[in-house]
């Protein structure tokens, strides 16, 4: 990354700087000439200030006449942004009254004289006025230049051009401005000394480009620690991968030699290989000739057996009497399935009647719950209403008792704690008499109390002797609560749940009904298929039954029915193929001959997965599209993944397609050659032969199963979820039995325990306990008594003594106790009237509360009539599935009793037609022959069908070989002739196989590790890394190199600061005298060493400086501030300044001082001033008066005569050339940098 810091940082600096040139001879380059308002605050109507002077211009007026708006009209039209420095939030606050007098327009315009040429702004030079306008409608804002409308922002650029910047004013000052220049610290004013000479923007570039220098150091840094620490290893990696690119291109070289002989040798080994297996596929067909000679005169034998058969049968009308036991038999299984139907619905009725019971009694339960908590709340709240009754009831009688009292103090008695009136005498006697019985009591309590002790002394003597006992009791006592915490912690560890497990146990019987009820329906079908049942003669050796899976046709079942002939022709007789477990198995059930047919099985650990390569298959489905062509086992989906070798050895090689011409693509196409299967039931095979057209007499298998596929789909699903319930009921029964037992030995633990309690609870030990502790209760009872006793002796013993006192002062206090009892009275009768609110309040939410729980009583009474109704309903119910299923049983056994009818008659057909059974065994014997003869037919077919595959493979081996060695062609004559170079007794191919085998590894083994591009590329990476490493020399050279450059401008910029604060300290000090005669100032460095450390202002008076600006009074601060502000503006002017009231905090001599100060100092720039002093406007030329008028500003314009220019003294044109000289002096610095920057080099720092 490039990062041009010269140019990009410090020439933009310079060139900010450039732009910041002096006016050093700046004449009125451009000055304000009119200003227009109308509707701009309380300018509501069109007002003109016409005829500016060009140099200096006063307003004035009372505060509120609107003085201060005109600045603000000026700042608005100049461009400013934000409002608050117009006091204003938004420029709704602008318009005059907004919203209340109708005015929603605000307008401001300023006409400038533009009629120097030479100092007009840029591209304005043909322009003798230039109009400014900004208008506020609605809220919306337009601006307009000479009449055409324009953006703010190009308004903001024109003023920006003449240094007059509205968003950060130096040409606008401010009381605010002046307070900021008082509290400033040193850098902070040198902060302004270097604004003045332009260089404040350099100073902050060059922190950025330092920071931006030590930011790229540490990425340098980092980039020359990867280049030691990765870039150079990946080098050295990068050498290693060359030399085991050479040894790449060397096995590379040898491999070719290699590769010729191997190549020969496997195209005359496999032309051998072909001769022979044509020779073996001649005979092969030869055999198939023969077996379908012998196989065909056997049908035509079994035939003419069948046509006897059918012919003697007819005679003898055995078929009349089976058919109409075939008809019954029908008609019996409708009915059964008539009651079956019914059964199930009665079933499902009941079910659905004990769920909406369950949900009966859910809603009483809730509904109770609910009746409970407001029972609860009923209680609390009555309890508080009855507690809140006997409060006002008290406050009741105390109102009462208050006003008797009252009533009895102003008949000149007195009332006793009862408030009972009496006369003070009797009182005396009473309480005299209290105080007598009092002590009575007291000494017999004390005698209680004596007696109560001995006794307690005496049974703790017999306790310590029945102590032993009673510790014995309680070690058992412990042991027991332990056994029995132990088997509360076994059972709560069970987490047993009775509901869980009946209901387990009802899931369990209704999955067995369901599987009763699917077996019988599928034993119903299988009736169909007897070729699908394994059946065992009578000497069966005992063995797992499990081992023995089915046979293949019941292991399936098809996704899509449409495939289910072409399936059935894919496997033929092997649907009827058993899997079975092992080859041991097999072996096992062939030694007992317990088979009753000729059967094949399918051992899963012997039987091989064979399926199609699946490059094939994709060739395959490129033919006719992927829709029109899949793999047979891809159309089935296995029961059990266990199966899933077996299944894939019979469907694993076949192809199924939509018609034969697609088929026949697929067959016979060079990539594939593979057997294929149409929709339909033909059969393509790669040798050459078609099979089919026709359907077998009995129908396809897999076509009559797939429509019971469902039926046996949900058998298998329930079957399932039969044996996860009953794993689950055993679990749980087995916890039942084990919280049984364990609740058996709690409950004989819990008897024992309680009957140790009971010991230790009538024991003496504690009966003495019991009897101390009656004897400690008694005499706490009675101390806490005699304690009152005592009290109450004191209460009444100074009771008698305030009698006797209040006696003698009754006459005196009955005017206070009088005002104390009606003061009493009042607030008991306000008390009593608040309580009265309160509990009549209470009492109506009682009620509400009443009605709540009577509401909920009656729901819960409905819920519990209505559940008694369906229970009864439910009875109703259970009889009725009990009846269907007694009915369903009896047709069950009426279509069984038919049966075992037919299976007699057959039997009986059987004995009495021995001709026709012999001839029937015959005929199946026949049969049975044909089926082998078919089956070996297959395999022997199968047979040739592999030859041929293999002897194909050889030549698409022969091929493939040709077609990568076009060589063989022309020098296959001389493979295997002594002399050549195929000479394979001279080069054993063997021996050149493994050579090849070691390049070939040698070539795997680099060919993926060696990358060619890098090999290639490992002397440019050396160059570049190399080109890196004088590059970074050369950084470090530029990085000096501008270092040096920067440290040279921070000098030039240090020499500018000087220069200018030279001729700064001169206008300041002038200024300052000026404006306080016989007072001087100055800026001084704060470090002598270094200007740019910081500056400060000293003041003096006389020949003495001041050591702090705190010493002097608050308008001497002010006139330093407006001092320092007014010698920067001198070194940096503007064409116009605007001051507002500056010299609020001056007196009348100051403030005319500063008037001429401004006449004298600022001849060429332009003044407004706003001031209420006469000492100010008294210089100014042309003086603007404002005035408030009925909420309206007017302005009035008062001509003064201009003063007479004086010459011009020679002081003051020295003073001016060495301004110029100053000025120069820092264009020629900046001169300097320029060059500097121009002679610079770009400084390169890599990422």
């Amino acid at each position: 990354m490039l990062i041009y810091l010269c140019s990009c940082l410090f020439g933009s600096t310079l060139r900010a700087i450039e732009g910041n040139l002096w006016l050093i001879t700046s004449q009125n380059v451009m000055h304000l000439k009119r200003i227009e308002l109308e509707g701009f605050k309380s300018y509501r109507q069109r007002t003109v200030l016409d005829n500016f002077n060009s140099n200096f211009n006063a307003i004035t007026g009372l505060n509120g006449s609107g003085k201060s708006n005109i600045l603000d009209a000026i700042c608005f039209v100049l461009g400013i942004t934000n409002l608050s420095h117009v006091r204003a939030a938004s420029l709704q606050d602008l318009v005059s009254d907004y919203g209340k007098t109708g005015i929603e327009r605000a307008a401001v315009s300023v006409v400038f004289d533009n009629s120097n040429r030479a100092r007009s702004p840029y591209g304005y030079e043909n322009f003798d006025e230039i109009v400014i306008s900004r208008v506020i409608v609605s809220g919306q804002q337009k601006c307009f230049l000479n009449g055409s409308i324009c953006p703010i922002s190009k308004i903001i650029d024109l003023f920006r051009s003449i240094h007059m910047n509205v968003n950060n004013p130096h040409f606008l000052i401010m009381q605010g401005r002046i307070t900021k220049v008082l509290n400033m610290k040193p850098l902070e004013l040198l902060s302004m000394m270097e604004e003045a000479t332009g260089t404040k923007m350099y100073e902050s570039k060059r922190q950025v480009a330092e920071h931006l220098i030590h930011s790229k150091e540490k990425k340098f840094k980092e980039n020359e620690r990867l280049l030691v620490d990765a870039v150079m290893p990946k080098i050295k990696k990068l050498n290693k991968q060359k030399d085991e690119y050479n040894q790449l291109k060397l096995a590379k070289s040898k491999l070719g030699m290699y590769e010729r002989l191997v190549a020969a040798y496997r195209y005359h080994e496999t032309k051998e290989n072909i001769s022979k297996l044509n020779t073996l596929k001649e005979s092969s067909m030869k055999s198939i000739d023969n077996e379908q000679k012998i196989m065909t005169c056997k049908k035509e034998k079994y035939t003419e057996i069948e046509v006897e058969l059918k012919a003697l049968k007819k005679k003898q009308g055995q078929s009349t009497a089976l058919t109409k036991l075939q008809e019954e038999l029908s008609n019996c299984n409708k009915d059964e399935c008539s009651a079956q139907s019914v059964y199930e619905s009665k079933v499902d009725a009941l079910k659905k009647l004990e769920e909406y019971l369950q949900s009966l009694s859910d809603h009483i339960a809730k509904t109770e719950k609910n009746k409970a908590d407001k029972n609860e709340i009923y209680t609390q709240r009555k309890q508080a209403v009855e507690e809140e009754e006997d409060e006002f009831q008290r406050l009741k009688d105390s109102a009462k008792q208050y006003q008797i009292m009252h009533d009895v103090l102003q008949n000149g008695m007195t009332v006793d704690t009862e408030g009972k009136a009496f006369t003070m005498a009797s009182c005396l006697t009473a309480a005299q008499e209290k105080l007598t019985n009092i002590e009575v009591e007291k000494n017999s309590l004390e005698m209680r109390i004596s007696e109560a002790k001995k006794k307690l002394g005496k049974k703790k003597e017999m306790q310590v002797a029945a102590i032993p006992e009673q510790k014995q009791l309680m070690s058992d006592l412990d042991k027991l609560e332990e056994e029995v915490q132990n088997l509360e912690s076994s059972i709560a560890a069970l987490q047993f749940d009775q509901h869980q497990l009946n209901e387990v146990n009802k899931s369990y019987q209704q999955l067995s009904d369901d599987c009763h009820s699917l077996e019988v329906k599928l034993r119903q079908l299988e009736s169909q298929f007897p070729s699908l049942e394994v059946r065992f003669s009578e000497q069966v050796p005992e063995f797992d039954r499990n081992k023995i899976k089915g046979r293949v046709a019941e292991l399936i079942r098809i996704k899509n029915p449409r495939m289910a002939v072409a399936l059935d022709v894919t496997a033929g007789g092997k649907l009827y193929s058993v899997v079975i477990d092992s080859s041991e198995t097999v072996r096992m059930l062939n030694d007992a001959k317990c088979l009753k047919q000729r059967t094949t099985f399918l051992p899963l650990d012997a039987v091989e997965s064979k399926i199609l390569n699946r490059d094939v298959i994709r060739r395959a489905k490129s033919l006719v599209g992927d829709e029109n062509c899949n793999l047979a086992v891809d159309l089935v989906e296995c029961v059990n993944p266990e199966f899933q070798k077996a299944i894939d050895h019979v469907f694993g090689t076949t192809l199924v397609c939509t018609n034969s011409e697609m088929a026949k693509t697929v067959c016979f196409d060079k990539g594939v050659r593979a057997r294929t299967v149409t929709l339909d039931g033909d059969v393509f095979s790669p040798l050459g032969t078609l099979t089919g057209g026709s359907k077998p007499s009995g129908g396809y298998l897999l076509e009559m199963r797939v429509k019971n596929q469902s039926i046996h789909d949900e058998f298998r699903g329930k079957k399932n979820q039969l044996e996860k319930t009953l794993k689950t009921l055993q679990e749980l029964r087995a916890i039942a039995q084990r919280h049984s037992a364990l609740e058996g030995e709690l409950q004989m633990q819990m008897m024992k325990k309680n009957n140790v309690a009971e010991r230790l609870q009538s024991c003496q030990a504690t009966q003495l306990e019991k009897e101390c502790a009656s004897l400690k209760t008694e005499i706490d009872e009675v101390n806490c008594r005699l304690n009152s006793v005592n009290e109450n002796y004191d209460a009444t013993k100074r009771q008698c003594n305030e009698i006797s006192a209040a006696w003698q002062n009754s006459k005196v206090n009955k005017e206070a106790e009088l005002s104390k009892a009606k003061k009493a009275l009042k607030e008991a009768t306000k008390k009593m009237s608040h309580m009265e609110e309160i509990v009549t309040r209470h009492q109506e939410e009682l009620s509400r509360l009443e009605n709540d729980i009577e509401v909920l009583t009656n729901d819960i009474e409905n819920a519990k009539q209505e559940k008694l109704r369906k229970e009864l309903e439910k009875e109703e119910l259970q009889t009725a599935v009990k009846d269907s299923k007694f009915i369903l049983e009896g047709r069950v056994n009426a279509t069984k009793a038919i049966e075992e009818q037919l299976r007699g008659i057959r039997e009986k057909l059987k004995s009495e037609n021995k001709d026709a059974e012999d001839m029937q065994n015959e005929v199946e014997q026949l049969q049975q022959e044909c089926r082998e003869s078919e089956l070996r037919l297959k395999q022997m077919q199968q047979d040739l069908n592999e030859q041929q595959m293999t002897i194909e493979k050889y030549e698409n081996d022969l091929t493939n070989l040709c077609n990568s060695n076009p060589w063989i062609e022309k020098e296959k004559q001389s493979f295997g002739v002594a002399g050549t170079e195929f000479d394979f007794e001279a080069n054993n191919p063997s021996d050149a196989a493994k050579r090849l085998v070691d390049a070939h590894e040698t070539i795997k083994r680099l060919q993926g590790h060696v990358d060619k591009r890098n090999v290639e590329k490992c002397d440019v990476y050396q160059k570049e890394v190399t080109d890196l490493i004088r590059k970074r020399k050369v950084v470090y050279k530029d990085r000096q190199h501008l270092e040096d450059v920067m440290n040279l401008m921070q000098e030039k910029k240090r020499e500018a600061v000087a220069v200018a604060l030279e001729q700064v300290n001169e206008d300041f000090g002038q200024i300052f005298s000026m404006l306080l005669p016989g007072a001087k100032a100055k800026l001084v460095q704060v470090s002598e060493e270094d200007i740019l450390a910081g500056l400060e202002v000293k003041v003096g008076f006389g020949d003495a400086w001041k050591e702090s600006l705190t010493e002097l009074s608050g308008g001497q601060r002010s006139l330093i501030a407006l001092s320092l502000i007014f010698a920067m503006l001198l070194f940096k002017p503007a064409p116009i300044y605007i001051l507002d009231e500056v010299d609020a905090a001056l007196d009348v001599m100051h403030t005319q001082n500063i008037g001429k100060m401004i006449s004298e100092k600022f001849k060429t720039s332009q003044f407004i001033v706003v001031s209420l002093k006469d000492g100010m406007f008294s210089n100014a030329n042309v003086l603007f008066r404002t005035e408030l008028r009925n909420g309206q500003s007017k302005v009035h314009r008062i001509a003064k005569q201009t003063p007479t220019l004086e010459a011009v003294s020679g002081s003051d044109v020295t003073y001016e050339q060495r301004r110029k000289k100053a000025q120069s002096r820092v264009q020629v610095l900046r001169d300097d940098c320029n060059r500097l920057t121009d002679n610079c080099e770009v400084l390169r720092i890599t990422d």
